[in-house]
Parts: structure tokens; sequence; C-alpha cells
């Protein structure tokens, strides 16, 4: 008979748990839902900081473009209306999680500004995803031109010294 403490020889051993969760990257409604209850908490718990706020508004707006997405996607009316349902309960939490707090009822509006730090957070949850986020086009800068005297054929020196 084995001492107190000590396990009996002919005891089976369990395999050990894993230590760490094991998140599932590649699924949008995973990584949604994820960042979703990760706000939900903070608000819970009274403390919506800044980075809870951007993660909000980020979390916001890829669950529109989700949206988006799903209504244009090819498929089974079948498939597409699973999807919008479970789109829907993300958004439900979303939106009573805004219902507690103000500035967070502020980011889902239609006109609300969205910041940098939530559109780079947004690109990073597509990324986690799988999506390949379309890059913002940014305007190409014209150069400043100084005017050139034809008649003398002479630069000024502001132009020069470029």
């Amino acid at each position: 008979m084995a001492q107190p403490g000590q396990r009996q020889k002919s005891a089976r051993r369990t395999a050990p748990r894993k230590q760490g969760r094991v998140r599932d990257r590649g699924d949008v409604f995973s990584v949604l839902s994820r960042t979703v209850r990760e706000v939900e908490a903070a608000a819970r718990n009274g403390r919506v900081t800044p980075a809870v706020l951007t993660k909000f508004q980020a979390v916001a707006l890829l669950l529109r473009d989700e949206r988006a997405r799903v209504r244009t996607a090819p498929g089974t009316d079948s498939h597409r209306a699973e999807q919008l349902k479970r789109l829907d309960g993300i958004a439900a939490i979303l939106a009573a999680t805004a219902v507690r707090n103000a500035g967070l009822l502020a980011l889902l509006a239609e006109d609300a500004a969205v910041t940098d730090a939530a559109r780079s957070l947004k690109r990073d949850l597509e990324r986690d995803i799988g999506i390949e986020s379309a890059r913002e086009e940014i305007a190409p800068v014209k150069p400043v031109t100084a005017p050139v005297d034809t008649e003398s054929r002479v630069v000024p020196h502001s132009v020069i010294s470029r």
C-alpha cells in the first residue's frame, strides 16, 4: 500500500492538460467573439480605458465589414442565414456592452470618427483572421515646382538650393 501523498503503482496516469489555451486564429467568428468578450469584461469591471475604446471601435468596424461581405458572398441562403445569425449574436453582445457606457455607444454612430489606432487594430484583427485588408489609397503628392523665368532662362536661386 502506498504512503499518503504517494501514487499507487497500479494507478493510471491521466494525460497532462494543456497549459495554454489554443486559439483558432483563422475563424472570423472566434476572433470577433473573443475580442467582444474582452471589451465586455472590461466594461463590466468599469475599466474602459482608451485601449478598450479602440478595441471596441475596431471590432465594430470589422463586424460591419463582415456583415456586408456575408450578404454579398456566393453560397446557399441557409449558410448565409446561419452566418448572419452568428454575426447578429456578436452584434447583440457589442450593443449590450455599449449601453453600459456612453463613450462606447458614441463609437457605434455611423458618423463617428475612426481613430488611426482603431484602423490599425482592425488591420491586425483582419490579419489574424486571414483577410487581406485593402490598403487605404493615399493620394500621390504632386511635386511643387517653382516658376522658371523662360525669357532669360535664369532659374531662381530657391529652386537650385533644393
